[in-house]
């Protein structure tokens, strides 16, 4: 992954890192830092329910995603993994579900490091700096804000489906996944 020479690294308008997530006032107007924080809510809503399930009910085959409810949480984990690395400029880590299956308390704890780690990740590097990288031998070239929306549409898609493998396993109530939803229950707009 290299930064744009062409720009010294920053796209020709500029533009600030993202703010703290933890600061409320982020989560008020700054996007990125909205789909963050949704998708880390989103994820711990989706773990609590599942944590409800047996270890064969997270095993059960769907044709949809990766196939389970385990096998979706690692994809969405792995999946924000390396995309933190190529957000980030570092060299791209394993690819977690070739790792093997993990227990779901191991793939929480993971979800919560990979959230800990946007958080981090995402205040410390320009939203708007051109970064490029080789795959299929093609360059491809995106913004780290373009992996912020990238990341985080991916994680709703697969929670999605995951939520429909938890109504095709009879939990009720559901997780909703709703970024409207988590907004206005959990964010206080009044002050």
């Amino acid at each position: 992954m290299e930064e744009n020479a062409a720009t010294g690294g920053r796209a020709p308008m500029g533009g600030p890192a993202l703010g703290p997530l933890t600061d409320p006032a982020n989560t008020r107007s700054d996007v990125a830092a909205i789909l963050l924080a949704h998708s880390h809510a989103a994820d711990r809503d989706l773990f609590a329910a599942c944590r409800s399930l047996t270890e064969e009910q997270l095993d059960r085959a769907f044709a949809m995603g990766p196939g389970s409810i385990r096998a979706t949480l690692a994809h969405n984990i792995g999946a924000m993994q390396v995309w933190a690395d190529a957000y980030a400029g570092r060299p791209r880590r394993g690819w977690l579900p070739d790792e093997g299956p993990r227990s779901l308390a191991e793939l929480e704890r993971l979800a919560e490091e990979a959230h800990e780690e946007w958080a981090a990740i995402a205040a410390a590097h320009p939203l708007d700096t051109v970064l490029e990288r080789q795959r299929d031998g093609k360059t491809q070239r995106f913004t780290r804000a373009h992996i912020i929306a990238h990341v985080t549409t991916h994680s709703v898609h697969h929670r999605a489906q995951m939520i429909n493998m938890l109504r095709q396993l009879g939990l009720s109530p559901l997780p909703t996944g709703s970024a409207m939803s988590w907004v206005t229950s959990s964010l206080d707009l009044a002050h």
